[in-house]
Order: C-alpha cells, then structure tokens, then sequence
C-alpha cells in the first residue's frame, strides 16, 4: 500500500491513523534518506498514543522507552534509531529484543534496513521517498516475511 504525505502535518495525520489499528506487540521498522520523514512519522505515533514529551531520534542513545498513559493495549513505545549501526547485534546486547512482541509493546525501529537480520517475523516496513515536491513523501507500507 502507498501512501502521499504532501507536508509534516500530513506524514503526522498518516501516522496517526496508522496507529489507530496498532495493537502492541508490534514492529514498524521505517527505512529512508536523512530527511525522508522517519521521525516526523514517530511523532504522529508519540501524539496518537498520548506521549506528551517532545520525540526526537534516539542516534546516539539508540534505544528511548516511552511509557503511555492513554487507555489502550499499548503502555510503551520503543523507539529505535539504527543509523549508526552496521547490524542488530547491538542493538539486542542493548536488550531490544525483551520488547520484540511484548503485547503492551510498539517497537518503531528507524533505519530499520540496517538491522534487518533482527526484525520480527510480520515486522511492518515502511518505506519513505521522496516525492515530486520539497515536502511531498510517498510512504509504502508492506508486511516483512
């Protein structure tokens, strides 16, 4: 499925409905250039579940755990930044995958193509473009086998 975002308000607008059908104990892995609205995405996610704290990219942290207060079947949100990464071995001596399938858990995993070997089974991937515009992004959403 593709998806055109023509602005930030509009790749927010799109995260939040897409977190409408989440459950928890998920993973939406994001790939795509510096720029390509990633995290822009992960702060619609953050506003949709109730997160209130300003979401930035974890890049040198790698790993921040938010917890929700909003009524819902997801009480944390992981979010994940790869970019420095060459492999998800580090990121699972980090502990990641103690909240891989975590029913009360969304992992959101950016530059997610640099980890691959470590994505769940049924992991969702969103792939993010430029379009034919400055702030125009086409968003492609598959299931990864």
């Amino acid at each position: 499925m593709k998806k055109t975002a023509n602005s930030t308000e509009e790749t927010k607008k799109l995260a939040k409905a897409t977190a409408g059908s989440l459950k928890g104990s998920q993973t939406l892995g994001l790939i795509g250039d510096l720029g390509a609205g990633k995290t822009v995405f992960v702060q619609g996610l953050a506003e949709a579940l109730g997160i209130k704290k300003q979401v930035i990219s974890p890049t040198f942290n790698l790993m921040k755990i938010y917890e929700i207060k909003k009524t819902g079947p997801i009480k944390k949100l992981i979010h994940v930044d790869a970019y420095r990464l060459t492999n998800g071995q580090e990121l699972l001596e980090i502990g990641l995958d103690e909240y891989f399938n975590q029913s009360d858990c969304l992992v959101v995993i950016e530059w997610a193509d640099k980890v691959r070997d470590i994505l769940p089974a049924g992991s969702l991937i969103l792939n993010f473009a430029e379009g034919q515009t400055e702030n125009q992004r086409i968003i492609e959403i598959k299931t990864e086998d």
